[in-house]
Formats: structure tokens, sequence, C-alpha cells
């Protein structure tokens, strides 16, 4: 099994815990939760071997207001988190960690695309090897595109300018109380036509980090999101705060809708 498979199935199980309404929200099982989502990314080396195959690891976590104090001391890297995950990590068979840096951001709100009720996310990151699902590619030069190939939307192309687009149907997505909870920079136009209704309303996200990377997330869509790239299909798990970085080229489905992605 490629390392790419094995990271897909477990971050969909990870995601039932992190993006359920009634995650764990005191600190300590919070902590626990974190550390469980990082002993899973232990991967196998051979030889009975197992490895950590990252230097960073990002933790952003979204408590309760009165709370963020709390966790803020539980989950501090200086304070013993950064000793309790390379503990976790030898738990888990690891015979050599290497550099490893883990940086907490106990946020106040929640970043534009946060999947509602989530309350962590963690990226995970190497300096020195590209992801397994993932080829070096040229940066682009210019700002990237969208290019829409099926499906009805608001523009042709759209030309990706800030640090997160969202990606969906209708311009304003509303809750109950039809008070606006997001709004989409690529509009699929709330149509009747078939291609168009397997466009969820909050679909995906695209993050931009500087200098010219594009990483692209699926929002718990109800009929996903897949990339194909040179013939072969990349399905994006549901909700997963890793996401999947945009090469030149990719055509992305978004349901039945495709579009184009360009970074010349």
């Amino acid at each position: 099994m490629r390392l790419l498979d094995k990271v897909i199935g477990i971050e969909k199980r990870l995601e039932k815990l992190a993006a359920i309404k009634d995650a764990p929200v005191a600190p300590i099982e919070i902590r626990r939760a974190v550390l469980d989502d990082i002993e899973q990314h232990v991967t196998p080396a051979g030889r009975s071997r197992r490895v950590f195959p990252y230097d960073r690891v990002t933790v952003d976590v979204l408590p309760p207001a009165e709370d963020r104090a709390s966790f803020q001391a539980v989950l501090n890297p200086d304070e013993g988190f950064t000793q309790a995950v390379r503990e976790r990590l030898a738990e888990a068979g690891c015979d050599r960690v290497g550099k490893l840096k883990v940086v907490v951001k106990v946020l106040k709100k929640a970043r534009s695309g946060w999947p509602e009720g989530t309350r962590f996310q963690l990226t995970y990151e190497r300096e020195d090897a590209p992801e397994a699902d993932e080829t070096e590619a040229a940066a682009p030069s210019g700002p990237a595109q969208l290019v829409v190939l099926e499906g009805e939307a608001a523009e042709k192309s759209y030309t990706l300018s800030g640090d997160c687009t969202n990606i969906g149907r209708q311009e304003a997505v509303t809750d109950k109380e039809r008070r606006i909870v997001r709004r989409n920079q690529v509009v699929f136009l709330d149509t009747e036509g078939e291609t168009n209704q397997t466009v969820s309303r909050a679909q995906a996200h695209i993050r931009f980090a500087p200098p010219a990377e594009y990483r692209l997330f699926d929002d718990h869509s109800a009929y996903g999101t897949r990339i194909i790239r040179q013939g072969r299909t990349i399905d994006l798990p549901s909700g997963s705060p890793r996401g999947v970085k945009l090469q030149h080229g990719d055509e992305i489905y978004f349901g039945r809708a495709r579009v184009a992605f360009q970074a010349e």
C-alpha cells in the first residue's frame, strides 16, 4: 500500500473526531486527540523500523473563549508539549525522530474556510522531500487561475488573488436564521442542472502560501472533491486539514463540475 493510501485512510478515521460538533473541548482531551493524530502519521521504514516523516507540526486550536488560557498552558510547546510529542512517537516505535518543531496557535476566531464544529487542525510539513502524492513542479510566476470546464458558474475563469478562495454553489451561504456564514469567491450557479446540484454550497477552498503554493481542501462536500493529475485520480478526504498541493494542469472535480488549475 502506498504512503498516500495509508495517510488518506488514517485521515478518514481522524476527521470523524475532528469535525463532529460534539468533539471534546476540555484542554486535556484536545491534547490527547492531537497526540493521537500525530501518532497516526508514523510510517513503516523497512526492517521493522518506523519513522515520523515530518520536520514541523503546526497545531491550530479553536477553543471556547473562556478556555483560551487553559489551552495555551496545556499545549505550550515550551512547557512540555513538544516533549510529549517526542515521547508519544517513541512509544509508537520511532527509533529516531530527528529535528522536529511543534508550533501551537490558539486562535481567537475561526479562519476563513475553517470547517464548522472543528476544534483543531494539524498541518504536517517536511523540508527536504515532496509529499507522497506530489512531485516538484515549477513555481508559478503569477496568480493562478481556475478555468471552468463543466458546470454553470458566474464567470468563465477566476483568478486566485487572495490568501483563501472559497468554492461553492451560491455566492453567499446562510444558516437557518438566514445569516451569512460564508462567501464564495468561485461561484457555481444554483440552477436545476444535474451538474451544478452536485456542487455543495460550501464545497471546498484553496489556500495560498507564499511564495507560490496553492493547496486545495474539501469542506465536507456531499459529492466529494477530487483531482485528475496526469491520468491519476487523487480523492481529497472530506474535511481533512492536510489538503493537496495543486499543480499546473490539474483538473479538479467539485462533484460533477470540473475546472482546470492553471499556474504557469
